[in-house]
């Protein structure tokens, strides 16, 4: 319960607070491991895209294979900055589970 508390306020700072706060969340939210996995997927779907980028930033820090499916849908979000960071969170759980398979990675 202490848990899904503190990750519901670090949440709240990714959407609200000033960007060094939203930096300090992010981190926070990937400390707490795959315990953020769930509030972060369903950030990805909010009306903030400032959530949204900040959700699947973070996504990309926790570098767990379950946001795979969530982080794909990123990828046709209307807003860029989410589609970036949708891409660029892939790519970072990609390159921690060894890279996609193909003899170029």
């Amino acid at each position: 319960m202490k848990n899904s508390t503190a990750i519901a306020d670090h949440i709240r700072v990714l959407s609200d607070g000033e960007s060094a706060d939203r930096m300090a969340a992010a981190e926070a939210l990937a400390a707490f491991g795959p315990a953020a996995l769930p509030a972060l997927t369903e950030a990805l779907g909010d009306a903030d895209p400032r959530l949204r980028m900040w959700a699947a930033y973070t996504l990309g820090m926790l570098r767990d294979p379950r946001a795979i499916p969530a982080l794909t849908l990123a990828l046709d979000d209307s807003d860029p900055s989410v589609v970036k960071w949708a891409a660029a969170a892939l790519r970072r759980i990609r390159d921690a589970a060894g890279g996609c398979g193909c003899r170029f990675c």
